[in-house]
């Protein structure tokens, strides 16, 4: 991931504030500055790996912080990454009358931030301007782009007069430049009487530059600002619970209770009312005798006599169809495998029996997830819309473009469909699941980012059976279980390498009788659980030395109750195991 010019600039925001940063990367690569963003080709096929090799290869860390900023779990474990390896980090302000708190007060206590509050196009320039030179201060060196110049308004001297030559570092001689003492947050104590700055602790490793003889109060720290994640869902309850007592919610809600270890009883609830789709039912706690009647979901049972037999194994080193990144796969009625072949940029064909080679490839922007629907045609993710495609994976309809509004996504993942062709898409990085009629209008949608019940933290794949849809949750290391309308039900697994707990688990299935499959990335396994939770089986190596995963991903079922699983790791093989 490093620049060929060596190492590079990384921008660290949230979301919401990515026009900005876009328009400073622009600038930034404009006057060759090497400089990582995410979506300007930081991330490449995994996320996670993608993000780590932006933080090892910086040279610094610019984060342009809000409250926002400061909530957000993914840029609070980047931020502390860059922090652990020690890498140089300039904050960026971006709210007034805001002083960030906690675990982001902590890591940027010390450091000169430079002010985009308040910023317009006439003062952007400006910004950008002091933005650079505050780069060349502290990690010019390490540059190539600045090794070839010098710049007149930087010199050196000592920070601490008395002390060794150690203590010099690169200030600026122009102090007017930074005279506001609001951009200069919680700096050292400097001694006035003293006819050079003296600090009163050595942290000269975290201080940019040195400050005129000023003695600065910090402001008080002020409390943290609760999260300002919560999706508006509108909810109209017509259920009476307790003596007539109607439940009515038109507001933004925040889950705050902890996940329940048991499975609370489950509402089967007609696709008639579907139709209602702003009428969204609350769970409702049936009795044991009305769930030990309730009817099993017509569809794919696992067979799991079909785990006892030797896999077929595509894409190995001599075999003749190769993959790159396969992530997403389907299969429809008539035996065809659809694998969406990520880094080939492609979704390949390949029949279930018969012939060893593809039968079709067709381009696409790094496709993700792939479904086959009930009327046959294929579903696919890919750079932040979704395809609808025929079978043989012409283009019938594309929806939506990059963003965080309804029907608009940032990278789409996981797509299934229900037996009524609806749509349910893992929205992953705006950390929520959509759905959408089968002429793709927009339904609802449910989740936001967080880690109690119901939120998300990156959600990868996703499965439908009959009124259960089960997402894989994969950053909070579980599965979670919802009806079709975003009603939570209960949840399985937990963070470790035990039978049952997971690391980052990526393809769930869920047959008819509730088994869910899962496939255990970080643990290199997929484990079949029943409909109680139990273990019914696990694939790993040491069941089986040919099942030498290395990153699972992807799995479909097959109509026979057979599993298809996608593998692959960063300069590893990249297969198709095949158990029909």
């Amino acid at each position: 991931m490093s620049s060929e010019h060596g190492l590079h600039v990384m921008l660290s925001y949230h979301w919401d504030n990515k026009e900005l940063v876009s328009k400073i990367y622009k600038v930034l690569k404009s006057r060759n500055i090497p400089v990582w963003m995410d979506i300007h080709g930081g991330i490449s096929f995994n996320l996670f790996h993608s993000m780590a090799d932006g933080i090892e290869n910086a040279a610094v860390v610019c984060c342009f912080i809000t409250p926002k900023y400061q909530s957000s779990r993914n840029c609070e474990k980047e931020l502390l990454y860059a922090d652990r390896r020690r890498v140089p980090i300039i904050p960026c302000r971006l709210i007034r009358d805001w002083e960030p708190s906690t675990w982001l007060g902590l890591v940027i206590a010390g450091l000169v931030w430079v002010d985009f509050r308040d910023t317009t196009d006439v003062n952007l320039d400006l910004k950008i301007d002091k933005l650079i030179e505050q780069i060349r201060i502290v990690a010019g060196k390490k540059l190539n782009c600045f090794l070839s110049e010098t710049s007149p308004t930087l010199q050196t001297r000592p920070i601490c007069s008395n002390n060794s030559s150690n203590n010099l570092y690169p200030i600026l001689t122009q102090m007017n430049d930074i005279s506001d003492s609001n951009n200069l947050v919680r700096s050292t104590s400097i001694d006035s009487s003293s006819s050079s700055p003296k600090r009163s602790t050595p942290m000269i490793d975290r201080q940019h530059q040195s400050i005129d003889n000023t003695n600065i109060i910090p402001p008080p720290v002020p409390p943290r600002p609760n999260k300002d994640l919560i999706r508006e869902r509108l909810l109209s309850i017509d259920i009476k619970k307790n003596s007539n007592e109607i439940e009515s919610i038109d507001e933004k809600k925040e889950n705050n209770i902890p996940l329940r270890s048991e499975k609370p009883d489950i509402c089967e609830i007609s696709y008639q009312q579907q139709a209602y789709t702003r009428f969204i039912p609350d769970v409702v706690d049936l009795s044991p005798l009305i769930i030990n009647n309730e009817k099993k979901s017509s569809g794919i049972i696992i067979d799991y006599s079909k785990f006892r037999r030797l896999p077929r194994i595509i894409g190995d080193d001599n075999d003749e169809i190769s993959f790159c990144c396969p992530s997403g796969v389907a299969i429809s009625k008539t035996g065809l495998i659809y694998v969406a072949d990520q880094q080939n940029q492609c979704v390949k064909i390949i029949p279930l029996l018969g012939s060893k080679k593809q039968i079709l490839s067709r381009p696409f922007n790094r496709p993700k997830g792939v479904h086959v629907d009930e009327h046959g045609r294929i579903l696919v993710t890919e750079h932040n819309r979704l395809l609808i495609l025929d079978n043989e994976l012409n283009l019938l309809k594309a929806i939506g473009e990059h963003g965080s509004k309804a029907g608009e996504f940032n990278v789409p993942w996981g797509v299934t469909t229900d037996s009524l062709s609806n749509m349910y898409i893992c929205d992953q990085m705006n950390n929520r699941i959509q759905k959408f009629d089968a002429d793709g209008r927009f339904l609802l949608e449910w989740g936001y980012e967080g880690e109690h019940q119901g939120q998300f933290y990156y959600p990868h794949f996703i499965s439908v059976s009959g009124n259960r849809v089960a997402v894989s949750d994969q950053l909070n290391h579980r599965i979670q279980i919802f009806d079709c309308f975003g009603n939570y039900h209960y949840k399985l697994g937990e963070v470790g390498n035990e039978p049952g707990q997971f690391s980052c688990p990526f393809g769930v299935c869920i047959d008819a009788n509730n088994h869910l499959v899962v496939a255990d990335h970080d643990n290199n396994r997929v484990q079949f659980f029943d409909a109680n939770g139990d273990i019914e089986l696990v694939l790993d190596q040491e069941a089986n030395p040919l099942f030498n995963f290395q990153g699972v991903h992807g799995l479909a079922l097959t109509h026979d109750g057979g599993l298809l699983i996608t593998d692959y790791k960063r300069n590893g093989k990249h297969r198709l195991f095949i158990f029909a």
